[in-house]
């Protein structure tokens, strides 16, 4: 599978290895951002405006918790080194500038999925509560776009 840059990694350093921590989380975010990206400027056909709308409120979002996860995990000190990582396959090894609808509904349900099951697996023991408050903010926006994604694939297919 190809390898896709991101910005950079969290180095465990007796931390709990088993857990995602915020700057992995970070990174698993700007990866999201990039399939939401792909999805604005490569979705083509019926539909294509309601798609590429949806899919820029997305990376928007995205950008934002990025940028916020960044910032909270630097405030903790965590260690960071550039790296190169591969998203358990979730971003398309090549992308087809013809791409159908239910190929960008597709990425997009399966990577705020991906996103969701990343943000729940954050262990609640290594941060103060009020990081808690901010990932329970985004598990609820992205458990919105959960409903949102299935009720378009309903009514767009």
């Amino acid at each position: 599978m190809k390898k896709h840059f991101i910005f950079s990694r969290f180095l465990s350093t007796g931390v709990n290895e088993n857990n995602f921590m915020l700057f992995e989380l970070a990174q698993y975010m700007a990866v999201f951002y990039y399939n939401m990206r792909a999805v604005h400027f490569r979705t083509t056909g019926t539909n294509f405006l309601e798609l590429h709308e949806y899919s820029q409120e997305l990376y928007e979002q995205a950008e934002e918790f990025y940028d916020d996860l960044i910032e909270t995990s630097i405030s903790f000190e965590e260690p960071i080194t550039p790296m190169y990582v591969t998203p358990g396959g979730w971003i398309p090894e090549k992308w087809d500038y013809n791409r159908t609808k239910e190929d960008s509904i597709n990425l997009i349900k399966n990577s705020v999925h991906r996103i969701y099951d990343y943000l729940e697996s954050i262990d609640k023991q290594h941060y103060p509560s009020f990081v808690y408050s901010k990932i329970d903010s985004m598990l609820e926006y992205f458990d919105k776009q959960n409903y949102k994604i299935t009720q378009m694939d309903k009514e767009i297919l």
